[in-house]
């Protein structure tokens, strides 16, 4: 019982489930809107070309994808306030319960025949629970609570990593699940049944396995523990030699940072020795990471339609080895956290991973074929370095227990980043892909460079 308390109270395990799961759904919610589409007309006997069908799958992903991104903005500042003041599981287990019902709705739509717009009831209720928005504020805020400050980086990135091979394994497995294992005669049942399992043991781990972090349980700088309800506090009290360990490794990390604190101009003047928050630091890191998103999604959407037509043309089988290689970035960009971090500080990773990615996305904009588009993904493998490490710098820079706002506003200003990013870019493409195809990429990777403008100021100022 002791040996899967002990694995169940690691985040990634929660992490890599949801991500399993919500590929496996979206392989379902893809598959289901390409065989409505196609489907005949009530006036007309012949089936849909394929500019129709094109035109009908992006229309509903557009207004899906609206709702899905949108809706969960306010909740989810709600959510990661609640989750400073109660405990960190409420930010989790709150959009995971959402996740499980409004999912749920896509076996309806399957079994029952209902309509496809069905689904945006189901996004907009996804939506309502906090969604992915709060989701991975509250992930990232519970790892950087149980996390020391000289392996936070490394930690948050682990957790990239777990959603990156998460999702490669749950892409791959799901259209050999969607052809082959079948318990209905609608096709797609069976690969929607696992999802929904899969989601429905997420939350039971999030429930039964997921513990209050040690700064909580103790009250932190703040007194939060006083909040937390007597059952939580008396569960608290049972945990494994592992909680202990976690709370003993806090407390020599504090008596260390009063130590150091002494020397440090940051606390100066502060008898509590609690970190004075720079919040022009804080305010710079946020705009380098939304300037970042804007370029990251404003280019990979694009990507994802560039491919498919010439000079590329790639079929599914090329389009599944692209996607692996997008993937693949989630490790490279962990092991160079591991390695690289011995060396550099958090603002020079962040800078790689930005620099990493504008020079690939520059390559990208003059790929005429399919090597140089794996080339240009070669030299993007650091990537993904800069967001989940201007999450772990921000920890750093506040204050104990108050992770979950700051976490959560960043998540609400990226996804509003990526909303902008995606119809703009979209835009643009349709608007010169005929004559300049490149311009999308061109621009994405100078937004990317925009972005590290910030995080040379923020090294100056935290040197």
């Amino acid at each position: 019982m002791g040996m899967c308390r002990n694995l169940f109270s690691h985040v990634e395990i929660v992490v890599g489930l949801h991500q399993v799961a919500g590929a496996f759904y979206d392989t379902s919610l893809l598959m289901l809107v390409q065989g409505r589409s196609n489907s005949t007309s009530a006036n007309s006997t012949t089936p849909a070309s394929q500019d129709q069908q094109q035109g009908a799958i992006s229309r509903f992903y557009m207004i899906y994808n609206l709702l899905l991104r949108m809706t969960p903005l306010l909740f989810t500042f709600f959510l990661g306030k609640l989750g400073d003041q109660k405990s960190r599981k409420i930010t989790i287990c709150v959009p995971l319960l959402g996740y499980l019902v409004s999912r749920s709705l896509l076996l309806l739509v399957i079994l029952c025949g209902w309509p496809l717009q069905v689904m945006f009831a189901a996004a907009l209720l996804n939506g309502l629970s906090g969604g992915f928005t709060a989701f991975w504020p509250g992930v990232m805020a519970l790892a950087s609570d149980i996390s020391s400050e000289e392996r936070r980086s490394i930690r948050l990135n682990r957790i990239e990593l777990t959603y990156g091979v998460a999702g490669m394994i749950g892409s791959i497995a799901s259209g050999h699940l969607f052809i082959h294992f079948r318990i209905s005669q609608d096709q797609g049942v069976g690969l929607t049944v696992c999802s929904c399992i899969l989601y429905f043991l997420t939350l039971l781990c999030s429930i039964l396995g997921l513990q209050s972090s040690p700064r909580q349980a103790q009250g932190g700088p703040q007194g939060y523990g006083s909040l937390l309800d007597p059952g939580q506090q008396e569960s608290d009290s049972q945990t494994t030699s592992e909680g202990e360990s976690e709370n003993a490794a806090w407390n020599e990390n504090q008596k260390s940072r009063l130590l150091d604190n002494q020397d440090n101009p940051m606390t100066q003047g502060n008898p509590g020795g609690h970190r004075s928050v720079d919040k022009i630091a804080i305010a710079l890191l946020f705009t380098a990471g939304v300037l970042y998103e804007l370029g990251v999604s404003g280019g990979v959407d694009v990507l994802s339609i560039f491919v498919l037509k010439e000079p590329l043309s790639w079929n599914a089988v090329w389009v599944g080895y692209g996607n692996a290689t997008g993937y693949a970035i989630f490790i490279t960009s962990f092991l160079a956290v591991v390695i690289f971090s011995r060396w550099l500080k958090d603002t020079s990773l962040i800078v790689m991973g930005m620099l990493s990615f504008s020079i690939g996305m520059l390559i990208m904009a003059f790929v005429m074929r399919t090597f140089l588009y794996f080339v240009a993904r070669a030299v993007m493998i650091f990537a993904l370095i800069p967001l989940a490490t201007i999450r772990s710098v921000i920890s750093k820079l506040i204050n104990d227990t108050s992770y979950g706002k700051p976490f959560a506003i960043l998540q609400i200003l990226l996804t509003l980043a990526g909303v902008v990013a995606s119809v703009a870019f979209l835009n643009i493409y349709n608007s010169t892909q005929d004559q300049y195809p490149s311009v999308s990429f061109c621009l994405s990777s100078a937004i990317g460079c925009l972005s590290i403008i910030p995080m040379i100021i923020v090294e100056r100022r935290l040197s």
